[in-house]
């Protein structure tokens, strides 16, 4: 076991992270840039990690390989998720303040005019960018070295924490701990998929199926 490498890492990851988080709480939170940004990070770090390390190579985190049942299980795994969030949401949405999730997405520069092109972005790129990131890059990395309890951990902490400056100011004390917990399981659940396909596909198509029916909420809210 490498603790050199892994610290590396480790300090790349949680860089990359408190750098987009400080322009999402920056004057500059306009949401262009911020995707413009959060695209060179979470692309930029990866790729320069792992050519000076040679660790891995970014075409190996897509190759299916014998793992094609996999992702057939990650199929169906997202179509439950997906209904999940929906049963989830009816039965919460009274807990929600509207005016505070409209107020959050207004800050975050997301309209009602420009909302097709986020949707677009948020269900297919974003989730792409941080699969790549965050089960490719910090995951899978940390897991090859033999860190795999810390890889799980680690890995499904920092997804949940990162998402702590979008839900910054939507939702209430208590609703704020159950989304942490409840990214924090996701990020479990997308690590074990990772696993299982020995790639980032399966998780990525489960990730796809929760940012489809999120931003299908979001849609509701700022159609109402």
């Amino acid at each position: 076991m490498n603790a050199k490498p892994a610290w590396n890492l480790i300090i790349s990851a949680v860089s990359a992270c408190i750098l987009h988080a400080l322009i999402l709480n920056s004057p500059f939170n306009f949401y262009p840039y911020t995707s413009a940004i959060k695209i060179i990070l979470f692309v930029s770090f990866p790729l320069v990690y792992f050519r000076i390390s040679r660790e891995m190579k970014l075409k190996d985190l897509f190759s299916v390989g014998k793992k094609k049942k996999s992702l057939l299980f990650s199929l169906a795994l997202g179509g439950g998720v997906f209904a999940f969030i929906m049963l989830a949401f009816l039965i919460l949405r009274q807990f929600l303040d509207s005016q505070m999730i409209l107020g959050a997405l207004e800050n975050n520069g997301i309209t009602s005019e420009n909302f097709a092109l986020v949707f677009i972005y948020i269900v297919f790129v974003n989730a792409a960018l941080e699969e790549l990131f965050f089960r490719g890059f910090v995951f899978l990395t940390l897991h090859k070295k033999a860190h795999k309890l810390f890889a799980h951990l680690f890995s499904a902490l920092l997804f949940a924490v990162y998402h702590v400056a979008i839900l910054n100011g939507a939702i209430s004390i208590g609703m704020f701990v159950f989304c942490i917990f409840g990214l924090t399981v996701a990020g479990l659940i997308f690590n074990y998929l990772t696993v299982k396909c020995g790639n980032i596909l399966g998780a990525l198509i489960v990730h796809v199926s929760a940012n489809l029916a999120l931003n299908l909420i979001v849609l509701g809210y700022l159609t109402h």
